[in-house]
């Protein structure tokens, strides 16, 4: 819960500066089925999460894999939380929205999209990095990503380093 607050209230306190929608704020890879997505609004609005979905492409593959379908809503400057429903009890007793499709490894990219149209990524689409992207502590492998700043990523097919907008967590 305290990682959920800390990743809001950073995302808060930088809103002001930037008008745009819906992103990815933290990327959770952890063992087994621990797996979890942290959508963050910073607009003054709540906004309706049903045109909104959340692509995973595997092993470098351009092609979806997983398409996970939003929905209800997400107030002004409030996160939303998806996680996998087989995930420890500490992550299901934070998320919004548990799934039972098949979710990402470390070599997996991921989008975030609104009618289509891509708002935010992680990874690169047709890339496979071998285990992850990154390295060290930030890396798409059995790590927690949380976003440094207000950033999107609307190119999943550029190049990507989490370093660049990720601090890393075990």
């Amino acid at each position: 819960m305290k990682i959920r607050a800390l990743s809001a209230t950073i995302a808060m306190l930088l809103a002001p500066a930037v008008s745009a929608e819906l992103f990815i704020s933290e990327y959770v890879e952890g063992s087994g089925n621990n797996k979890a997505l942290e959508l963050y609004n910073p607009t003054a609005s709540a906004i309706d999460l049903a045109d909104y979905s959340i692509q995973v492409y595997f092993n470098g593959s351009t092609t979806v894999g997983t398409t996970i379908n939003l929905s209800g809503n997400i107030a002004a400057g409030a996160t939303f939380v998806i996680a996998d429903n087989d995930s420890v009890a500490a992550l299901l007793a934070l998320t919004d929205l548990q799934v039972t499709q098949s979710l990402w490894n470390g070599d997996d990219a991921i989008t975030l999209s609104k009618s289509g149209v891509v708002l935010d990524s992680i990874g690169q689409l047709g890339v496979d990095p071998g285990s992850a992207w990154g390295s060290g502590s930030i890396t798409t492998a059995n790590d927690t990503l949380r976003r440094t700043a207000i950033s999107y990523d609307a190119d999943p097919s550029d190049s990507f380093d989490p370093a660049a907008q990720w601090l890393g967590f075990a």
